[in-house]
């Protein structure tokens, strides 16, 4: 069998320069968001010079292309892609932050966020895109919302399954019934063509990592359409929505399984392009990371950059309190949170803030014993971390989360420390929240997905 080799993206968020100056509501914006604003297209340039140089046979983009349905960044978005289709064939789906779905979308100017960016609407978006998949198309299907899904050969052996689950009719992502008998259908035709089908979408299939995390990034129903799309022969879907990354599988009650990989934001961090090469043995991922970009004329180290720029979110908050009220419900506002609203945590916040950023291990231990707290950490695990400070842990816990890699892999005492924290944060281990807590936290630091991803 020749091998065929897929390049998968996801999340690109195309944000034009021509939206923001350098203002304080820009600033808030920009540090409010793991993935960037003004460098996205400088790190999709980067991205696509290394996609036009590498072995793939297609690159398949899942969707939120643009930051949220501007028409100046689909223009220039598009542009980019006509430029990387001269070596590359390019097949995209679009998702709900390319038309606009909140009906707001921003531009920032100084001190004020203006609502006046012209969007595309989502019965636009299939033509203006039509180069990138509907063109090519072996069948298509039209929503009601006027957005495509569609299937195109790759290679001699595969078939994409490209599918636009913006709405499923019936009050969430997914699929109408006449959408998922056109998907069984092409299943079965994949099928007596001897195809292997490689699915993507943009929500997610499987609520990856703890449901606590992600269940509110899938598909409405999930394992009702996970099982329906494994019933019908489904093997293997890639998706995108929660900018973080893992690979999972689920099992229908007819004993069929379909594993679901979630691919990290290409402009945040960890900047990711997985290269699936499908093999006899069945697909093999490799990732390859941004490495450098150039913005302002200036050559940026990715990965600290991006990671720093992902820990800010966190610390910017944080910091907040330590500033004012006003200014902690300004960057709660930021974040697309009710500040207004939340503000009175700050006297939750404030008195925690100074510790957030001073504390090490040992100190953290001192207070949480002053408080009642320090059963919940093992004695062994403080004295071998003890100087680390509290912040890098909170810091690799996010990156864990975004990245798919968890820090704790081999080491029960960093994963005692993390989950003993938060086993705190909530006081009481009888409550339901603690045990999903620390499932959740115990799944974020000891699993690596990608140490050796053969699927």
């Amino acid at each position: 069998m020749k091998q065929t080799k897929l390049a998968f993206i996801a999340d690109t968020h195309h944000f034009s320069k021509t939206l923001a100056d350098n203002g304080r509501q820009y600033h808030l914006r920009s540090g409010s968001d793991q993935k960037c604003l003004l460098e996205t297209g400088d790190i999709i340039d980067a991205a696509f010079a290394m996609l036009a140089k590498s072995d793939c046979d297609a690159v398949l983009i899942a969707g939120d292309v643009s930051d949220d349905g501007e028409v100046v960044c689909h223009e220039e978005f598009r542009e980019k892609l006509r430029v990387l289709q001269k070596s590359k064939p390019v097949y995209l789906i679009t998702a709900t932050h390319d038309w606009c779905s909140d009906e707001n979308p921003r531009r920032y100017v100084g001190d004020a966020v203006l609502t006046d960016v012209p969007v595309l609407d989502h019965t636009e978006l299939r033509d203006f895109y039509a180069d990138f998949g509907p063109n090519q198309a072996l069948s298509e299907f039209r929503t009601h919302l006027g957005v495509s899904s569609f299937t195109v050969d790759v290679g001699e052996n595969v078939r994409v399954l490209a599918l636009n689950d913006d709405q499923s009719g019936m009050g969430g992502a997914g699929f109408s019934e006449e959408h998922f008998q056109w998907i069984e259908a092409q299943l079965a035709k994949a099928k007596e063509d001897g195809k292997i089908v490689v699915g993507m979408e943009h929500h997610l299939l499987i609520a990856h990592i703890h449901p606590m995390l992600t269940a509110r990034s899938c598909v409405k129903d999930r394992e009702i359409v996970a099982a329906r799309l494994a019933d019908a022969g489904l093997r293997y879907m890639f998706e995108g929505h929660s900018h973080m990354q893992a690979i999972d599988t689920f099992t229908s009650p007819k004993g069929n399984t379909i594993t679901s990989v979630n691919i990290g934001s290409l402009v945040g961090y960890p900047a990711p392009i997985f290269y699936v090469t499908v093999q006899d043995d069945g697909l093999h991922i490799e990732e390859e990371r941004v490495q450098s970009f150039t913005h302002e004329g200036k050559t940026i180290d990715a990965q600290p950059y991006l990671k720093a720029h992902a820990t800010a979110l966190i610390d910017r908050l944080v910091e907040g309190a330590l500033i004012s009220k006003d200014e902690f419900a300004d960057r709660l506002s930021a974040m697309g949170l009710k500040g207004g609203d939340l503000r009175n945590l700050y006297y939750v916040v404030h008195p925690f803030a100074k510790l957030y950023f001073s504390a090490n291990v040992g100190t953290l231990a001192k207070v949480m014993r002053f408080l009642g707290l320090g059963r919940f950490l093992d004695p062994a695990a403080v004295a071998q971390y003890r100087e680390k400070p509290f912040r890098d842990f909170v810091h690799e816990t996010w990156l864990s989360i975004l990245d798919g890699r968890g820090r704790g892999v081999g080491d029960e005492n960093y994963t005692k420390l993390v989950v003993g924290v938060g086993d705190a944060l909530v006081q009481l281990r009888s409550c339901k929240l603690t045990l999903e807590l620390r499932q959740a936290l115990r799944s974020i630091v000891t699993k690596d997905y990608f140490s050796n991803a053969v699927i």
